[in-house]
């Protein structure tokens, strides 16, 4: 009984002086030497001040708290920092082999970015420089043909231990960028982030949810919702992004950097979502914009020779409202796919195509084939000045789109082809001709192309062209000389300008008047210069040109 009673009271010993040493690395250990420790090593790792005011465990609930951590320049100013960490781990799924972290909580985050003159982001100097890896040598000379199948070892996939992460919570957050590369200088800042991590495992088919929700400069608040399963093979995600009411004048300095025009006024709102599921992301992206106005024109040498008022003009409606939508799908198992080279083909397709095929875009909005400028052009067929039914029809539903976006000018340009537009006019000109010319003769037909011919070009022309189709013995052939003689009489003449002039200033008259019988603002409504195009599919085009008003027109 001796014996049993002495182990038991080494035992016991032990027990005390471990829980002893326990209680002070908890109590005091803990406290004293790491905020030390972090104070001093963190100052040689990250070449700045770092300073952590105060850690704490507590033995019984086994949670870990640091307080007051900062990091911060020569000139004291911080940038990067956090009022309080605490980390709470169960220490009865330890047993279980469940390393399990009931909640992590970070309270007061603060970053501070600034992008620097040169375009440096200065918390880039925080990251230590990377060291030379060690050489590793290989021998001179590997014969991988001496190896068999059987002698190749196939790695087994890596089995993760069973972690848990119930909650991560941010709270209270700010991260603050000054750009310093733009003039003026630009300043944004996300304020009161909260920030929910719920449902982290190991477990490929456990479903992690994340919020996030902050202010963007007071202006407009930002909202993040997913839910995914972020080990699952292949990746499943739903999430849905939500920017709201912000205001655009924020952004003045780039918009004047890049527009050459100042901001007056606008407020955007953008919403997105994205879902992947066996592979296949499927996206959309919602924005709208209201009460877009730019100001006063500015200097600057890197503004884009765009038509910006044109872009803006011709989104907006009568409310003032632009609302774009633009989707996205894509194969994520395709080797080439890239997801931000298909988000910015989405973006730069549409934008390339909203200033550079302005009546493409209009023909979008109205419901029209996405793909063609048809409402950019109304055809006529050559040398008349007659609409067809179906370019009238055109023509409503130009007007029916410019009438919703006011501050569009349209301008008709008069055009003329001086090839298939000439020859259709001699064509029917010859044709007149020939028919008043047969109804006061009763000549053969012969005769009265003849004579059509020796009006034009003169009686010599005459005789030396019959001369060319006579024989060596002395017959014409009849049939042949009189369809040279329709061929030059149609396109041996050269162009009539004033003709041609003519026939474009009535052509732009006609659709000018259709367009203000349809109803259309005449304020609005402009005749251009005259244009020669060539035409084509039998057709000469007459195209419209858009501009916008400004106040003084």
């Amino acid at each position: 009984m001796k014996i049993i009673q002495k182990i038991f009271n080494v035992i016991a010993m032990i027990a005390r002086n471990i829980f002893i040493f326990y209680l002070l690395l908890s109590w005091v250990i803990i406290p004293l030497v790491v905020p030390l420790t972090v104070n001093i090593v963190g100052k040689k790792v990250l070449k700045h001040p770092v300073r952590l005011s105060s850690a704490q465990f507590n033995p019984f609930l086994w949670r870990l708290t640091l307080k007051n951590f900062q990091i911060t320049d020569n000139g004291k100013n911080k940038l990067v920092g956090f009022d309080r960490l605490s980390v709470n781990v169960s220490f009865l799924s330890l047993l279980k082999k469940i390393y399990r972290v009931e909640s992590v909580k970070l309270d007061g985050l603060l970053v501070h970015a600034t992008l620097k003159e040169d375009g440096k982001i200065d918390l880039l100097g925080l990251i230590p420089p990377a060291t030379e890896a060690t050489k590793v040598s290989s021998p001179e000379k590997t014969d991988v043909t001496k190896e068999s199948p059987a002698d190749v070892k196939t790695e087994k996939p890596l089995s993760l231990p069973n972690v848990v992460i119930d909650e991560i919570r941010l709270t209270k957050g700010k991260v603050e960028v000054d750009d310093k590369s733009i003039t003026p200088n630009f300043k944004t800042a996300l304020s009161d982030i909260d920030v929910a991590i719920k449902g982290i495992s190991t477990d490929a088919e456990a479903q992690t949810d994340f919020t996030f929700k902050a202010k963007l400069d007071d202006k407009g608040s930002l909202e993040l919702q997913a839910q995914m399963k972020p080990l699952k093979t292949p990746l499943e995600i739903d999430l849905n992004f939500n920017l709201d009411q912000y205001a655009l004048t924020a952004l003045k300095p780039y918009v004047g950097k890049y527009t050459g025009r100042d901001l007056a006024d606008g407020q955007f709102n953008f919403k997105a979502s994205y879902r992947i599921s066996d592979e296949k992301l499927t996206a959309s992206h919602k924005i709208l914009i209201q009460k877009f106005e730019f100001g006063k024109k500015v200097e600057s040498k890197d503004a884009l020779n765009l038509p910006f008022g044109l872009a803006i003009a011709l989104l907006e409606d009568p409310q003032g409202r632009i609302n774009i939508s633009l989707p996205a799908k894509g194969d994520m198992s395709d080797p080439e796919f890239k997801y931000t080279h298909l988000i910015w083909q989405v973006f730069r397709n549409f934008f390339v195509k909203l200033v550079t095929k302005p009546f493409s875009v209009l023909g979008s909005i109205l419901g029209a084939d996405s793909g063609t400028e048809e409402l950019g052009y109304v055809r006529f067929s050559p040398g008349k000045t007659e609409l067809s039914p179906e370019e009238k029809e055109k023509i409503l539903q130009l007007v029916k789109g410019l009438k919703e976006r006011p501050k569009l000018i349209l301008e008709v340009n008069g055009s003329f082809d001086p090839e298939i537009d000439w020859k259709a006019i001699k064509t029917d000109i010859f044709e007149k001709d020939y028919t008043a010319l047969s109804v006061e003769s009763v000549k053969q037909d012969e005769w009265v192309l003849q004579t059509l011919y020796q009006r034009r070009f003169g009686i010599r022309d005459l005789w030396k062209l019959t001369k060319s189709f006579k024989d060596k013995k002395g017959n014409y052939d009849n049939e042949k000389m009189n369809q040279e003689i329709k061929r030059r009489l149609i396109e041996d003449a050269p162009p009539d300008k004033v003709a041609m002039d003519f026939l474009a200033q009535s052509r732009a008259k006609v659709v000018y008047d259709e367009i203000l019988k349809d109803g259309f603002d005449a304020g609005r409504l402009k005749l251009g210069n005259l244009r020669e195009v060539q035409g084509s599919m039998g057709y000469v085009p007459l195209e419209f040109t858009l501009t916008v008003f400004e106040q003084g027109n």
